[in-house]
């Protein structure tokens, strides 16, 4: 990709492709970590924020991932970049399938062919 600035020759710059290997590179936020459900009945998502003793700590509803995401940030639940980039992408899928009325299992791709049964996602698979 080139860029020109202020009319002049294209300027390149370093181009990084991109990469991820969760099992290698995830590490824990030491603050915590959230439970995400869809509750399509009541049309909006829940995080609860988890203590590493399991004990519930704060939860967060709302319609849409950003507002959530960003109370979280506001409320100070999050240490780490990673942990905030891995909480919004997630919240992005429950809003999509909140929307699509699509299953929505924390961790898991949206399944675009598999449809919401019942009032509420899963946590997890199982």
């Amino acid at each position: 990709m080139t860029q020109k600035e202020n009319g002049q020759k294209p300027m390149t710059v370093p181009r990084i492709d991109a990469s991820y290997d969760s099992s290698k590179e995830w590490q824990a936020d030491p603050k915590g970590y959230f439970l995400i459900k869809v509750f399509y009945d009541k049309e909006e998502i829940g995080i609860r924020f988890m203590s590493y003793g399991h004990e519930a700590l704060l939860d967060i509803y709302g319609t849409d991932a950003e507002s959530i995401v960003q109370t979280a940030v506001r409320k100070k639940l999050l240490s780490s970049l990673q942990h905030a980039a891995y909480l919004g992408h997630e919240l992005h899928k429950a809003e999509v399938a909140l929307k699509r009325r699509l299953a929505f299992v924390q961790d898991r791709p949206l399944d675009f062919s598999k449809k919401a049964e019942g009032s509420e996602s899963q946590n997890r698979d199982g």
